[in-house]
């Protein structure tokens, strides 16, 4: 005879007693939201296997509005981050925040295997004990690691219930990383000040940034660093293998894309507070950065219509 908590009506009186404790909603519309929960959204799995692969085309990839997790499973190198540099072992992991200027351009010649996992997400108070302290990783979280990139690989046309899958799982690790020990000191936060070409890129950052509101130029940036156009030009070209006047375009829009998920502001208004002299300016260069229109994209990231 099966126990008595087994049968349904014990389960259903569980239930009635659990249910006393509900209060009428304020509405019949509005509860329980996604948006308000610590789930990981977008995601995108990439891996690199060589130094070359370090210099993708366009420097959207050293400045974004999206999260980046970079776990090391083969040959140790450096992640710069801001003025920063974290050498990074296999087995070892860091969380870029949005924003943050980053480039592995440091990583020595050969074969290596880095995971990439971007996304965006849109509380991460939980996870701000990540930014720019990396983590040793323990086996638990490499299994987990695992697990959703098996699960990435079985997806077919998005289906939906391995999209939440992998969602949970990332948002387990991320939370799981912030109790994990910080990589040892003499490893973290070195600083390239040796490097002229790296004190040069990170003025360039630091201008570039603080003028996201308007149309800088490389004269701009020339007159402000009291190096030549040409010299700044290739010093950007030979550390990020990239157009420093694609880096500023960019630098822009990847701030725009990040006022557009805000939801809070117009697409006339960004356009506005990015620099562009027309809308019709904006949406075009936006388009060909990301492949949709502002309004598109706003409506996107935004879950409207």
């Amino acid at each position: 005879m099966a126990p008595r908590n087994n049968k349904p009506e014990s389960a259903l009186d569980a239930i009635h007693e659990a249910m006393t404790g509900l209060e009428p909603p304020k509405d019949l519309f509005s509860g329980l939201s996604l948006k308000n929960a610590f789930a990981p959204d977008n995601i995108l799995f990439f891996r690199r296997t060589h130094t070359s692969d370090f210099r993708p085309e366009g420097v959207s990839n050293n400045f974004h509005h999206r999260f980046e997790l970079v776990v090391v499973i083969r040959k140790e190198g450096p992640a710069r981050i801001g003025n920063h540099s974290h050498i990074l072992s296999p087995g070892e992991g860091i969380l870029i925040f949005p924003n943050q200027f980053h480039h592995y351009m440091d990583v020595e010649e050969g074969d290596l295997e880095w995971l990439f996992i971007t996304f965006e997400l849109g509380n991460a108070k939980a996870i701000e004990t990540l930014r720019d302290r990396p983590r040793i990783l323990d086996k638990e979280t490499l299994q987990l690691l695992e697990t959703i990139i098996r699960c990435q690989g079985r997806m077919k046309g998005g289906r939906g219930d391995h999209i939440l899958e992998v969602s949970y799982e990332l948002s387990r690790i991320l939370l799981k990383m912030v109790s994990l020990p910080v990589i040892p000191e003499k490893r973290r936060n070195i600083h390239g000040t040796d490097d002229v070409r790296d004190v040069i890129l990170e003025r360039i950052n630091s201008i570039v940034r603080e003028n996201l509101d308007r149309q800088i130029t490389i004269a701009d940036l020339a007159e402000e660093t009291g190096y030549s156009v040409s010299y700044l030009r290739a010093i950007f070209r030979d550390r990020l293998g990239a157009s420093l006047g694609k880096y500023i375009r960019e630098s822009r829009l990847s701030r725009a894309a990040q006022l557009l998920q805000s939801g809070r502001v117009s697409v006339t208004q960004v356009a506005g507070e990015t620099g562009f002299d027309s809308l019709f300016a904006f949406s075009r260069a936006f388009k060909n950065a990301y492949g949709v229109s502002p309004k598109a994209y706003s409506k996107l990231v935004n879950n409207k219509g």
